[in-house]
C-alpha cells in the first residue's frame, strides 16, 4: 500500500484548522475540515516511520539492545483541542502531529546517540 501524499494545499489545511477551531461551523464545513485533517494527519505516517527505522538502525549500531522506541500520531481530538488552546496556530505548522522517542539506559547513551546523529547528518 502506498503512503498517503498531501491531497490539500497548505492554505486548505490552515482553513480546515480555522473551521475546527470555530465555535459554530456548518455541518458541511465541519465534515470537510475533518476530511482535510484526517488526510493531513495520515501524511505524517511515512516520515515518522522513516525516522523510526533510522533510529532503530542507529540503536542497533550502538548496541543499545535494551532501548525502547515508540512512535505516535496525535489523535484528532488532541489536534482540535490544541488548535482551540492556541488561536494563532496554523494547522499546517503544528509541529507535533507525529512523535518519536527512544528510551535508553542513561544520559551517556543519549549523548552517544546524539553524537551519532550529528556525525551522520548533512555531511557534504
Amino acid at each position: 500500500m502506498p503512503w498517503p501524499t498531501p491531497s490539500y494545499s497548505r492554505a486548505q489545511v490552515n482553513r480546515a484548522g480555522e473551521i475546527l477551531r470555530s465555535s459554530d461551523p456548518t455541518l458541511d464545513e465541519l465534515n470537510w475540515a475533518r476530511e482535510v485533517l484526517g488526510s493531513w494527519r495520515s501524511c505524517h505516517g511515512y516520515p515518522i516511520n522513516t525516522f523510526q527505522s533510522t533510529l532503530r538502525a542507529k540503536l542497533r549500531t550502538l548496541e543499545f539492545s535494551d532501548a525502547l522506541v515508540a512512535q505516535r500520531l496525535k489523535r484528532i481530538p488532541s489536534i482540535v483541542a490544541k488548535m482551540r488552546r492556541f488561536p494563532g496556530m496554523k494547522l499546517a505548522r503544528m509541529q507535533d502531529i507525529g512523535g518519536l522517542r527512544a528510551v535508553v539506559r542513561d544520559l551517556d547513551a543519549v549523548r552517544r546517540l546524539e553524537r551519532n546523529y550529528r556525525k551522520s547528518s548533512f555531511q557534504h
